[in-house]
Order: C-alpha cells, then structure tokens, then sequence
C-alpha cells in the first residue's frame, strides 16, 4: 500500500468502462468506470430486480457480462450511462433476468432484448454527472419470485447518513481477479455516507484530484467504507444500491464510480474512498416521464 501522502500525486480517477469495444482504450489518463469486494453469495431469488447487461464479444461469439442493472416495472430497467456506447446498436447488447449463478444458467433466468437504451443527456463522462440509462425492453415480463421490480424512490425521499443497504454484482472480487466460477451473485451490506464526509476524505487525501475539491455532487450518493477495501468494482457498474425502509426496497443509487490509484503498473481500488453512486432521487421525474412516455427521446440509441 503506497503511503498517504508521498503517492498521492499518483492518484487517478478511472471508470472502469465495459470493453474496449465500446469505443474507449483503457488507459491510466482516461475516466475508466466500475466488484464486489469482500462480499458473499447471495441466496438465490434474494434480490429478484439483479440484471446482468451483456454484451456481443464477436472474438469469442458469444454474450458476456459487463454490467448490473435493476428492474423497476415489467418493461424498464435501469442502468449506468457509462455502460452503454452510442455506437452500439441496441441489437448488441442483451439482459438477462432472474440470474443466479451467470455460468449455470437457471430455468428461474430469462434473456431479453432491448427495444431502446436512453442515456441521461446531461451526463458527463469526465465529471461522472447523470451517469444513468434507462433500458427499455423489447416486450414486458412476467414476474416471478424470482423476477421481480424494485420500487423507485419520490423525488424526496431520505436515505439517512450510516442507513445500512445492500449492492449487488457479477463484478470482480480484485482489480485483476474475475469472480470465481460459477459466477455467483455478490453481496454487500454498506452504510450510507453523508455527502460532506465523503467529499472532505476526498479533499484531504486526493488534494489533486482533477475533479476539484467537491467531486461528490448533489446527484451523487457515497456509501460503502473509509477503513476497508470492502465494496464494487469493474462489472458491478449499474447495479442497485438497495435500501429498506418500512418494509419496501427502494433503488437508492447506481453503482457508478471509485476512487482508484496507479501502483507499479496496476489499478487498484483505494480502501480509503468509498464507492460512489448515482443518486436516483435526483432523476427521479426524468426516469418517470420516460416510463409515462412523455419525454423527447433525442438521446435514446435506436434499435438498427
């Protein structure tokens, strides 16, 4: 582990994107975006909203995970912004719901097709603003106890500072280490962190950072730990931050970034900085106009 001061010119903010094939090289000067690190099997059917995005290799032909999403009603799914390329066609990318164990495929899972991916048109890339999609799929879905929605939250619902949720993967369990075959859904309980907390362990330990001195915004929700490597990484970009109040679960956030730094050639994720997600509150009435249908759709990616 590099010292906290002497390597802190080292520090980088990447955003593990899917693949190259995306359009986007991996390198060290580049927003790369997001595993479940320390985590456990989940229970089969615990989390009924899990979505694995999957994407056509053409090298290897055949689909492979690359990102989570979750299911919020019998025809959207939500997403990150960054998991999804507008040079992709819909006709790439595919869902799989219901999945348990990615490599031993359930008869409780079913694939779905994509009628139109929506990318949030205020997101920003560098900045990590409106890091959001939302999914249409090409016909409803039947629920089942295993395949089942998560409620949105309103516009002002809380989440209060060290409230205990849930994220959930396919993600890698190290940087440089894939979830062990067969690929069981992870998961992690975490606790929220106050947007100033989080903003001022990035201000003290990442001064240089190229984001600024409040790279957490308003939109943006911390959650996960200070003190330990515990959290998500690269494939775990778009799942559900999952909090229950009252007895209902609730999208909280989207998984959507970490803190990384550069050490001897290797990305590594910093136990230091929690993860980072999407605050679903703050697009709340985009992500329902939408869904109602009464929205321009300029920035949607259209079936080819």
């Amino acid at each position: 582990m590099v010292g906290l001061y002497s390597q802190l010119a080292l520090l980088l903010l990447v955003v593990l994107l899917p693949s190259p094939a995306h359009g986007a090289e991996e390198s060290q000067d580049q927003p790369v975006f997001s595993r479940i690190i320390e985590g456990q099997d989940a229970q089969e059917g615990r989390w009924p909203w899990q979505v694995s995005v999957q994407f056509f290799d053409a090298k290897k032909r055949d689909y492979r995970h690359i990102c989570g999403g979750s299911l919020i009603s019998a025809q959207w799914v939500v997403s990150a912004a960054h998991c999804f390329s507008c040079s992709q066609s819909c006709s790439q990318y595919r869902l799989v719901l219901g999945a348990h164990q990615l490599l031993n495929p359930s008869p409780n899972q079913i694939l779905v097709n994509m009628k139109q991916i929506i990318l949030h048109p205020s997101f920003n890339k560098k900045t990590k603003v409106a890091d959001i999609a939302l999914v249409r799929l090409e016909k409803p879905v039947k629920y089942t106890k295993f395949i089942r929605p998560i409620s949105l939250p309103g516009a002002f619902r809380q989440f209060p500072e060290k409230m205990k949720c849930w994220v959930t993967g396919w993600g890698k369990v190290e940087m440089t280490k894939p979830l062990p075959k067969p690929k069981t859904l992870q998961e992690l309980e975490i606790p929220i962190i106050k947007t100033a907390v989080c903003n001022d362990r990035y201000k003290t330990l990442a001064p240089h950072s190229p984001l600024g001195p409040n790279v957490i915004k308003p939109s943006m929700i911390c959650a996960g730990y200070m003190d330990s490597p515990k959290g998500f990484c690269k494939g775990d970009s778009g799942g559900p931050l999952a909090c229950q109040q009252d007895g209902t679960w609730y999208l909280a956030g989207v998984v959507s970034w970490f803190m990384t730094k550069y050490v001897h050639g290797t990305i590594c994720a910093d136990c230091r900085f929690p993860g980072v997600f999407t605050r679903v509150t703050a697009y709340n009435s985009w992500i329902r106009r939408h869904m109602r249908g009464t929205a321009p759709l300029p920035e949607s990616l259209q079936p080819r």
